[in-house]
C-alpha cells in the first residue's frame, strides 16, 4: 500500500473540530486570550490524547481501517500530532499536500461517500467520548461535511489528463505502427490479428491509466508466457518501452505524463516476462 500518511489530512480537519468545540463556552469571560488554540486546548498532552482516541476508534472499524494496512501507525500518529500542533497554533513541523491533492491516492483506491461516512460517525462517537454535548456535535458534523466534496474528489487520473480515449486511441494507433516496423519486436506479432491485438491494447491502457475499466483479457504473466516461450526478453521489454516513449512524445505529452506512463508500464515488466 503507498504511504497513507496523506489520509491524516482527511481526520484533521474532524480533529481540529472537536477540539475547537471542546473550548466553546467553557472559557470565562475575560479579556482577550491570545493564546494559541493549541495553548488552550493543553498543548502537546491534549492532542497526543485526542490523536490516540480517533485511531483507536479508527482501527477498530472494519468499513476504514483497511486504509491503514501496513501503515507504520507510529509514524502515523507522530504525522498526525505534528499536523494538528501546526493547526492549532503550536510549533509548525508539518508538511502536506491539500485535501485534494492529499487524498487523490485514497479516492483511487476506492474511499467513497461510504467511508467518508464511517469518519464523520468515529469523529462523532470520539466528541461523545469526550463528553462533547449533542447539540455541538451536530455543529461538528455540518462543518466537517462541507468538506467532503474536496476530500474525494481526487486528482485527474492520467488517463484524462492525455486526452482520454482519444489520446488512448491514437497511441495504440501510433505505438503498434513503430513496433511493426522495429525488427528487434516485430517477429512476435507475426500471423497477429493487429485489428483485435490494437482493440484490448487500448482496453488494458484505458484501466492502466485509470480509465473505464473494460478491459477482460488474461493477465500479464499468462497472456505473454508464449511470447517468453519464443523468447520474449528484457531486451525486447526495453525495446516496448522505446517505442512507448517515442509514441507518447510524437503526440505531445508532457514530459512529466510520459514519465508517469512509462511507470506504469515498467510495473508489468516481471509479470511479462515470467520472472
Amino acid at each position: 500500500m503507498e504511504n497513507s500518511f496523506p489520509f491524516l489530512l482527511l481526520f484533521s480537519p474532524f480533529l481540529l473540530i472537536a477540539f475547537r468545540i471542546l473550548t466553546a463556552g467553557k472559557l470565562p469571560q475575560a479579556p482577550v486570550d491570545n493564546r494559541t488554540l493549541y495553548e488552550k486546548i493543553g498543548g502537546e498532552a491534549a492532542v497526543n490524547a485526542a490523536v490516540d482516541i480517533f485511531y483507536r476508534k479508527v482501527l477498530a472499524d472494519a468499513r476504514i481501517s483497511r486504509f491503514f494496512e501496513g501503515v507504520d501507525m507510529d509514524r502515523q500518529a507522530a504525522k498526525q500530532k505534528a499536523f494538528l500542533t501546526m493547526a492549532f497554533g503550536g510549533p509548525n513541523k508539518y508538511t502536506g499536500e491539500d485535501m485534494r491533492r492529499g487524498h487523490a491516492h485514497l479516492v483511487r483506491q476506492g474511499l467513497n461517500d461510504s467511508h467518508f461516512d464511517a469518519v464523520m460517525e468515529n469523529i462523532g462517537a470520539t466528541l461523545t467520548e469526550l463528553k462533547v454535548p449533542g447539540e455541538l456535535i451536530a455543529q461538528a458534523a455540518a462543518i466537517a461535511e462541507s468538506t467532503r466534496k474536496d476530500v474525494l474528489a481526487g486528482e485527474p487520473s492520467l488517463y484524462d489528463k492525455i486526452g482520454g480515449e482519444a489520446a488512448v486511441n491514437a497511441a495504440v494507433d501510433i505505438f503498434y505502427r513503430k513496433v511493426l516496423a522495429d525488427d528487434r519486436i516485430s517477429r512476435f506479432f507475426e500471423g497477429v490479428d493487429m485489428d483485435r491485438q490494437a482493440a484490448k491494447q487500448k482496453a488494458f491502457l484505458t484501466m492502466a491509466f485509470g480509465g473505464p475499466n473494460n478491459y477482460s483479457g488474461e493477465d500479464m504473466r499468462r497472456g505473454h508466457a508464449h511470447l517468453v516461450k519464443q523468447g520474449l526478453n528484457d531486451s525486447h521489454f526495453d525495446a516496448v518501452m522505446e517505442n512507448l516513449g517515442a509514441t507518447l512524445t510524437e503526440l505531445k505529452v508532457p514530459g512529466e505524463l510520459i514519465a508517469q506512463a512509462a511507470a506504469i508500464a515498467e510495473s508489468t515488466r516481471k509479470d511479462v516476462l515470467g520472472k
